[in-house]
């Protein structure tokens, strides 16, 4: 009797091994079709032209500049030594980060990579090469110290 509950126990186990990928791969697999609302299009890393990350920063608005600027230091694109008095200054004057709890979400998309650019889909930084990202957040810098 011992040695058939241990190969139930062996079996059950060996089942329970089996359907683990299974249930992993149903977990982890990104969302597809009509239903998903509000998805940056997927683009090809490195494929962003510099013309259109450019582009982006010079009509954004002061909430994406921010934020732009906040992910440029968190990503180490800019020194925070030197581009954190900025975007502290920034946030200052435009109030896109007020102590309630009430945040602007241009602000947060812009923490995070994304600029929007007028009523198109927005466009990643990551999806652009190191290079120009680099470029970008020195722009970024640029433009929010000439709206202080």
């Amino acid at each position: 009797m011992t040695s058939f509950s241990r190969f139930l126990s062996a079996g059950a186990f060996a089942t329970l091994l089996a359907a683990a990928p299974l249930a992993a791969n149903a977990e982890t697999s990104p969302p597809t079709g009509a239903g998903v609302a509000n998805q940056v299009e997927q683009i090809k890393p490195g494929s962003l032209s510099a013309d259109t990350v450019f582009s982006a920063v010079a009509s954004a608005k002061p909430a994406d500049l921010g934020g732009i600027l906040n992910y440029c230091i968190q990503s180490n694109y800019l020194s925070s030594a030197e581009a954190w008095p900025v975007l502290a200054a920034l946030n200052k004057k435009t109030n896109d980060v007020p102590s309630n709890s009430k945040g602007n979400m241009s602000y947060a998309d812009g923490s995070t990579g994304l600029l929007k650019v007028g009523g198109a889909e927005p466009i990643s930084l990551e999806d652009a090469s190191t290079t120009i990202r680099q470029q970008a957040c020195a722009k970024v810098e640029a433009r929010a110290k000439s709206m202080l």
